[in-house]
């Protein structure tokens, strides 16, 4: 019984210094503060569509061919062309006679555009159409003196004169754009597509006249035409999206269109005619551009979301 009694007060004795000890032990610690969950940034994109206006400079390269047509190119005959019986002139002198041009000059265009683009990681793909009114034309003159038939050296082809114009008045554009984008709101990319324009051209071929035994004495011959044409275009650009909706381009495109051609009648001569003498021109048309643009996107479709 007296063992019972002294484990018994040992216990009690070392609980009581326990508890004496916890006592003295300074507070727990706090656990520590959970920092709040940030909702997620938005990821600026170039997913979207858009409009916008845009203005710069052309350069026009065409080419002109023109050549003797119509009743020129029928056999020869006992008298030289033009004539009431419609014979022509000799092949080596048509040759001789054909005559082709490069023409440059600059010009300007401005117009609008409308498009829309698709996004995935670094890659832009999207489709742009646009419509330019633009005054660009080119010329070209040249004379010519009096040489001997090359056919029949005992006629001369009499001195003259050679014109042509083209002028463009609009164009439009139909067009693919890929490219990439180094940094979030820059695009660099590569276009292409269809283009149609409008062309206006005009030609005039004077003769002077021989004495005796010339050919194409005091012919005259004078035509123009205003055509719709078709063609392709490539290029390329790099555009800034300066603010979530707007932003600004620079871009090259060139263009190459269909050739056309057309006739410039005989409207006069030193001696009677039959209808259907003619000189003919064969146009050629390319183009460069170089322009600066600004587009508004649109705010359709979901954002993306960065954590």
């Amino acid at each position: 019984m007296r063992r019972i009694f002294l484990a018994s007060a040992a216990f009690f004795a070392c609980a009581a210094i326990d508890s004496a000890s916890a006592a003295d032990l300074p507070p727990a610690a706090p656990p520590p503060a959970v920092a709040p969950v940030k909702a997620p940034l938005p990821v600026w994109s170039w997913s979207g569509c858009y409009v916008g206006v845009n203005g710069g400079g052309t350069r026009a390269q065409n080419r002109a061919d023109l050549s003797p047509g119509g009743l020129y190119l029928a056999p020869p005959g006992a008298t030289p062309p033009p004539n009431a019986a419609g014979t022509g002139d000799f092949a080596a002198d048509i040759a001789a006679l054909s005559h082709s041009y490069e023409m440059a000059n600059n010009g300007w265009e401005a117009g609008g555009q409308v498009g829309c683009n698709a996004q995935w990681g670094m890659a832009v793909v999207g489709v742009e159409g646009d419509w330019q009114w633009t005054n660009t034309s080119t010329a070209a003159d040249a004379a010519f003196a009096a040489f001997p038939n090359v056919g029949s050296p005992l006629f001369t082809n009499a001195a003259h004169t050679e014109h042509v114009d083209v002028t463009q008045r609009w164009f439009a554009t139909a067009r693919v754009r890929a490219g990439f984008t180094p940094a979030e709101r820059v695009l660099i990319y590569g276009t292409g597509g269809v283009a149609w324009a409008n062309f206006q051209s005009n030609a005039v071929v004077a003769f002077g006249t021989v004495p005796v035994f010339g050919v194409f004495n005091g012919a005259t011959h004078v035509g123009s035409t205003s055509s719709n044409q078709l063609g392709w275009v490539a290029g390329g650009g790099v555009e800034w999206a300066v603010t979530n909706n707007w932003s600004v381009k620079a871009e090259y495109l060139y263009l190459r269109f269909d050739a056309f051609s057309y006739a410039s009648p005989l409207i006069a001569a030193a001696a009677p005619f039959a209808p259907g003498y003619a000189w003919n021109t064969t146009i050629t048309p390319r183009e460069h551009v170089l322009r600066l643009g600004v587009n508004y996107k649109f705010d359709w479709g979901p954002v993306v979301a960065k954590y």
